[in-house]
């Protein structure tokens, strides 16, 4: 009998542990037991990817520029669950040598994801989480500084990422791989062409996160090789 509530006790311990440990990645502002919060944040990212449009037959590359300000609104219905969804504006631009095609920074993107944190943040452990998103966006270009619309954009973006992080006091820095690709549909609007594109691959991403308090941080990101990235928000989480 003595041995059975010593195995109980024991297995509240860990679980008490566990708990604690992924409440403070997940949800740092409400108690272990608690399964909702909402976070909302805002953020700028200004990124760079290698893009191949077919243009008459003809696979041409070109650079994907994008400057984005979203605003992301995330809801935890379960201990180690999230999901999201966002909106924002972003700034297009398509390079090819000295040729360019630029949009201003009032196009709509839109999105929404899920993450799991797979292992909490808990003694020397770091927190192991992944996550799976679609993003859509729409961008009216002109050549060089042109007013005329001469080009329409759409890409679509599935993007999955691995994570691991690790809370040092204030501060929780991260690092993670990402794989993405991107569904890509263009128009000329003066010829009247139009066809489609598509880039992706993989990129390995640093960040890191500061709390002032328990509802208030800022966050900065950089990501590299396939995909130059990178972005800054603040943050604010409120329990439920």
């Amino acid at each position: 009998m003595r041995i059975g509530r010593i195995f109980i006790l024991s297995l509240g311990l860990i679980y008490g542990i566990c708990s604690f440990g992924l409440a403070g990645e997940v949800m740092p502002w409400v108690t272990p037991t608690s399964i909702g919060g909402v976070n909302t944040e805002v953020y700028y990212a200004h990124s760079t990817q290698k893009v191949k449009l077919n243009i008459t037959g003809y696979e041409v590359p070109f650079d994907y520029i994008s400057q984005k300000v979203n605003i992301k609104c995330t809801l935890r219905p379960g201990l180690g669950v999230e999901v999201y969804v966002l909106a924002g504006l972003i700034g297009s631009e398509l390079k090819d040598g000295s040729t360019s095609y630029k949009g201003k920074m009032d196009d709509a993107l839109y999105g929404g994801g899920i993450r799991y944190v797979l292992l909490g943040d808990i003694i020397i452990l770091p927190a192991v989480s992944f996550s799976l998103g679609l993003t859509h966006a729409s961008s009216n270009l002109t050549e060089g500084s042109g007013t005329k619309i001469d080009f329409t954009l759409d890409t679509t973006e599935l993007q999955g990422s691995v994570l691991a992080s690790k809370k040092i006091g204030m501060v929780t820095p991260y690092a993670g791989v990402k794989l993405f690709h991107n569904w890509i549909r263009w128009k000329d609007e003066v010829g009247g062409d139009k066809g489609e594109g598509s880039s992706g691959d993989i990129s390995p991403f640093l960040g890191g996160k500061i709390s002032f308090w328990s509802f208030l941080s800022i966050k900065g990101e950089i990501s590299f090789v396939d995909e130059i990235t990178y972005a800054g928000g603040l943050s604010l989480s409120l329990g439920l």
